[in-house]
């Protein structure tokens, strides 16, 4: 599956009756059942899967239970809800999987870390979170970690990426590249933003285009404009007294 079918947007029908706002309504026989209104905020393909569902039921199947169980086996399905309708009515409330970003260019992940692979759910703008077949819950939960550091500070993370060897690295909205590795990731992040942030404050209007943070007691930052700054480096030893005491390091 394409990215560009992951993006692809929907096309929703909406229907007002009696003052009442219902985004899909349509009629289907079901043995005694009379008319189904299908409800939610839908698309026009996410419809046409719940109806084929509902047509390939035997009428011995037509009951409220196999109906939920046959819809929720769609994979973009988060909840069905039915209530039957005097006198011979049913509504079936139907919600789609509210995804939290690409997965691997090919699916999608939701908060609980389930990968959901299907072209029914709209993507949009969302970050791209990458990791081997296993690591869904460990990347989900880093995501949520790490993201909610950078998000106190103004970043957001775009691209979050677990190697097969278990080392991450993070891009930001603002398009940097945070090298973290394996381990004490937080602390490592914590290290960039300290570092970034002073780098600021000291009036340095140059675009950091990454900064690898894997070192015990520093950083090696690297411009937009290809210049590398090390912090390790003595030949910016004033600079590096001032971060110094910005991160709460004896040297970098």
């Amino acid at each position: 599956m394409k990215l560009s079918m992951l993006r692809s947007g929907f096309v929703a029908a909406v229907i007002v009756i009696s003052g009442v706002l219902v985004f899909a309504k349509f009629s289907i026989d079901l043995s005694a059942v009379e008319k189904v209104a299908i409800v939610g905020e839908l698309s026009e393909e996410q419809l046409v899967d719940i109806r084929q569902q509902l047509a390939s039921l035997e009428e011995s199947e037509r009951g409220s239970d196999l109906i939920r169980s046959k819809l929720i086996e769609l994979p973009w399905v988060d909840y069905v809800g039915i209530r039957r309708e005097w006198p011979l009515g049913m509504s079936i409330e139907v919600r789609p999987q509210r995804v939290m970003a690409y997965w691997n260019d090919n699916g999608f992940i939701n908060h609980e870390g389930r990968v959901l692979v299907t072209d029914r759910l709209q993507g949009g703008d969302l970050p791209f979170l990458y990791g081997a077949v296993g690591t869904e819950l460990d990347v989900m939960s880093r995501y949520q970690q790490l993201g909610s550091m950078l998000k106190s500070h103004g970043h957001d993370i775009r691209v979050l990426r677990r190697s097969d060897r278990g080392s991450w690295t993070i891009e930001t909205r603002k398009g940097i590249e945070v090298l973290l590795g394996k381990e004490d990731l937080r602390a490592r992040l914590d290290r960039f933003l300290e570092v970034s942030g002073a780098l600021r404050r000291q009036g340095d209007g140059r675009e950091i285009g990454r900064m690898d943070a894997r070192y015990i007691n520093g950083v090696a930052v690297r411009f937009v404009d290809d210049k590398e700054l090390n912090l390790g480096s003595p030949l910016v030893t004033d600079s590096r007294n001032d971060i110094n005491k910005s991160v709460g390091v004896r040297s970098l």
